[in-house]
Formats: C-alpha cells, structure tokens, sequence
C-alpha cells in the first residue's frame, strides 16, 4: 500500500445510521451475508502478491513495518455492482502451513474457507472510517477503476478488520480488512 495516512481504528461500533450498523457488526460470515441479499455473487481478484505490511497493521500482526506479507485484495460484488472492498495480509512463510487453501481461492471468497474450519477463530472486529488520503480508500478506488467499475465513492468509507488465528498452529495470523463501499447500504434480503 501507498505511503498514503491511515485513520486511526477502534474497538467500538462507530455512530452511524442503526439501520445500516449491522453491515459492519455481524458476527457472521460477510460472504454469507452478501449472497443473502442479492441473486448473483461474485468475488474479482484484483491482486494477490508481497506486499510492505502497512503502519496500521504492525501491531495486530505482532509485525515491523515494511515487514514483506502476502497480500490479497479483491471486490465483492452483487447483482454485478461493487459492494465491498477486502484487503487480506498473512506472512508469506505461513501460508504453506497455516492456510493452504490461501494461493487456490483465485476468484472465490476467502469467507467460506475461513468460516467452514472449526479450528479458525476470528478475534474482535476493529473500525476506522477512511477518507480519500486513507492508504485502503485509495486502494479500493484503485482496484474499482483499474477493473472497469464506475463507482463515485463518497468522501468517508467505513471499513471493520480482525485477525484470524488457527487454533492449532501458533502464531498464525491472517488480517481481513473489509471496506462498504455505498451499494452494500442499499441491498434487501432476497426472498
């Protein structure tokens, strides 16, 4: 990511709109939900590479800075409108043996690996509200241009992250950033 600032993330639920709350707090799968309010999902790799761990990240990840992981990025998408932006970190030396499935995802959602294996724990949602300076907003903006979505994004985007551990391997350790772009606000559960 850019040398671009990064807001500042916290531990509680952020003030916004209570009917649109539940999109950053559901404890659930998030793929899960999505295919739940609309008729097609889809999931856009837009890279998966080393990448420089961010500022922001060092600490959850018990990283330095500019320490090399594997990145993935991709766009979730319903009904063919960009929902959400997900930004993934894991230590490359980790992947073989914490997360295997990781370098075969291609274009499917990393949620359902993660949630179909009992002893893959989430730890506690972070929240931070970007603006247009945010390393991760611009990434999205990035991703969502250099993929032909025509997307005007507002000038804030709140976004959830948590660290994923296995509870048999130690110190494995797999960050998941997820940012609402504005059509997830406006998706109905599907009948």
């Amino acid at each position: 990511m850019s040398r671009a600032l990064h807001s500042p993330w916290q531990c509680h639920v952020p003030r916004i709109d209570l009917s649109l709350t539940h999109w950053l707090t559901d404890p659930g799968s998030l793929t899960q939900k999505l295919k739940n309010h609309c008729q097609h999902f889809s999931v856009q790799r837009i890279n998966q590479l080393p990448s420089p761990l961010s500022l922001s990240e060092t600490t959850p990840m018990q990283l330095p800075r500019g320490r090399s992981v594997l990145q993935r990025q991709v766009v979730l998408i319903c009904d063919g409108v960009p929902a959400v932006f997900a930004h993934t970190v894991t230590p490359m030396e980790r992947v073989s043996h914490d997360w295997p499935f990781f370098n075969q995802l291609g274009n499917r959602a990393l949620g359902v690996a993660l949630f179909s294996n009992p002893l893959i724990r989430r730890n506690s949602f972070e929240y931070t509200r970007l603006r247009a300076q945010d390393a991760l907003y611009q990434a999205a903006q990035s991703a969502l241009n250099g993929h032909g979505f025509e997307v005007t994004l507002p000038t804030h985007l709140w976004a959830r992250r948590c660290l994923f551990t296995h509870t048999r391997h130690t110190n494995s350790r797999m960050m998941v950033t997820e940012v609402m772009l504005p059509s997830v606000y406006t998706l109905q559960l599907t009948p």
